[in-house]
């Protein structure tokens, strides 16, 4: 007796159900070649483009508003018999700011700001005591501290864009000073060097001073981060 071996209607039913929907589809093959592409272009875009910026472009984010601060301390040990100045207030180079009792004046040496004012009239102050601090808010700018490997790179006279963290916002200068020793020689810090067989080689920085084309007050900001970027080439 032969069998018949057509399916019935509900299993092919079923077994169509159960079929992958993307079984029966066909590869685009121009549609994935042009999306290789695109990628390809894309990252060959960002790849030039980082270059291009590593090229042309010095960039750091370790940098500050920074100004010439004068911590001035009393000439005798005593107690202070006035104290003339609060902070925030304008001084002029050679006005008296404090006096100890039966010692000489206080005196600005610049034109500037006081940033603090640490003892009060009535406190004993030492000559180790600092009673004021001012700032030289006429000439502030920006301090960059850039590597030893790329500081050759680096001349006056470039052209800078600096982001202050304070304002949110991106300003254009140009490099100002570059100066000639590390950082940590003019601040007499301990050097590598040694004597003994033992060395650890660290990476040196040198200050550079970018100076903002556009007047922004910059006084009430001074120590707050930046990011400089400096134009090269």
């Amino acid at each position: 007796m032969a069998t018949n071996m057509t399916p019935s209607k509900e299993k092919v039913e079923y077994v169509e159900d159960f079929t992958p929907k993307t079984a029966k589809r066909k590869i685009n093959k121009p549609l994935l070649i042009g999306a290789a592409i695109m990628i390809l272009l894309v990252g060959l875009g960002i790849g030039g483009y980082l270059l291009y910026e590593s090229d042309f472009y010095y960039q750091t984010d370790n940098a500050k508003v920074d100004t010439t601060l004068y911590q001035l301390t009393a000439n005798a040990s005593g107690k202070l018999v006035k104290v003339d100045v609060v902070q925030g207030e304008e001084v002029k180079a050679g006005q008296v700011l404090a006096r100890v009792e039966n010692g000489p004046y206080i005196k600005s040496p610049i034109d500037g700001t006081v940033l603090d004012v640490k003892l009060q009239a009535g406190d004993y102050a030492s000559p180790a005591d600092v009673v004021a601090v001012v700032a030289n808010t006429s000439d502030i700018g920006i301090k960059a501290n850039v590597e030893e490997t790329d500081i050759l790179k680096i001349h006056e006279g470039q052209s800078a864009t600096v982001t202050l963290d304070a304002y949110g916002q991106s300003f254009d200068g140009y490099v100002e000073e570059v100066d000639p020793v590390t950082s940590a020689k003019l601040s007499g810090a301990i050097s590598s060097f040694t004597t003994s067989g033992t060395y650890t080689k660290i990476t040196q920085l040198l200050s550079v001073k970018i100076k903002l084309l556009e007047d922004v007050d910059l006084a009430d900001v001074i120590g707050t981060n930046a990011t400089v970027k400096i134009r090269i080439k």
